[in-house]
């Protein structure tokens, strides 16, 4: 059985890019009237930290948003 975490293989300035473009779209959607959600705020999170790319941070997801 394989007991290896999945650590996030990004380096420093790259979490940085991918905070500033969060930040950038948490902004966008707060102009428009808006707030993110507790589950999207998490999953932009797991964007921030590396654990997911870019592909699988912008795929549809199922969800209140999606209802």
């Amino acid at each position: 059985m394989n007991t290896r975490s999945h650590k996030p293989t990004i380096s420093a300035a790259d979490r940085k890019l991918r905070e500033e473009a969060v930040n950038y779209s948490r902004a966008s959607v707060g102009l428009e009237g808006f707030k993110l959600s507790p589950a999207d705020e998490a999953h932009a999170a797991r964007f921030i930290n590396g654990e997911i790319n870019l592909a699988e941070f912008v795929k549809r997801r199922s969800g209140p948003a999606n209802e």
